[in-house]
């Protein structure tokens, strides 16, 4: 067994603990807590992350806030990949995989990383994936790659657009600590991907998909926007 299997198998079974579970959902407790009191978070369309089997999250990406503000309103266990450098030593990965992170292995390409998503799909497992890639700035969803799309194709998993607003001011990059700033959080109808046999889509199935999930969270995006400047203005 590679060192990259042994390690993604020490995960799974970190996983498969009561204790790691037990902690995750404390975890997500706390931060549903200081989410709600703190930032005063308020989401819309919350019971579309309580459905069954696997899905895709796909929000919008502004700030370190967002994964686990998200991943926090979801009565499961949410599953993202997280660069390998985060499972450093036994204690390291421990609190990774409790946190819900499976290492990707960047030196491997990216076949390896959607492999793993696959995986983790077919297991039933609920899979936050930013199709932004990298956090933005600015209210405009921008470019989207086509990670999530792949997925949903090969799995027949519904895809969930994500908009979120007000992350961005409370915690920018290079800030250590939030501001107590309103967030707003706004889930989309889900998206099912093109039904095909094979589960790969043709370019323009493809195109098409992409352009529908980026309007998607687009329309969440303005949703979210919309509803934290209403709120900003009854706090002035």
């Amino acid at each position: 067994m590679s060192p990259e299997q042994n390690l993604e198998e020490r995960v799974l079974g970190i996983w498969a603990t009561r204790r790691a579970q037990l902690l995750y959902r404390v975890v997500r407790v706390l931060i549903r807590v200081v989410g709600r009191l703190y930032l005063r978070t308020r989401m819309v369309g919350a019971e579309r992350l309580r459905i069954e089997g696997a899905f895709i999250i796909a929000p919008v990406h502004r700030s370190n806030l967002d994964g686990p503000l998200v991943n926090s309103q979801c009565p499961r266990t949410v599953r993202s990949l997280a660069k390998k450098e985060m499972f450093k030593g036994r204690a390291g990965t421990w609190v990774s995989a409790m946190l819900g992170s499976f290492p990707v292995h960047r030196g491997a390409g990216d076949r390896r990383t959607l492999q793993a998503a696959v995986r983790l799909l077919h297991r039933g497992e609920p899979l936050l994936v930013f199709p932004e890639g990298t956090r933005h700035s600015g209210r405009q969803v921008g470019e989207i790659f086509g990670g999530a799309v792949y997925l949903a194709a090969r799995t027949g998993v519904p895809i969930l657009p994500v908009g979120i607003a007000g992350t961005e001011d409370a915690m920018p990059p290079k800030a250590k600590f939030p501001r107590r700033v309103p967030v707003s959080i706004v889930v989309g109808e889900p998206l099912l991907p093109p039904d095909t046999e094979s589960g790969r889509l043709s370019p323009r199935q493809r195109r098409e998909f992409t352009n529908r999930l980026r309007e998607a969270m687009q329309s969440a995006m303005d949703e979210a926007v919309a509803a934290t400047s209403t709120r900003r203005g009854r706090l002035e």
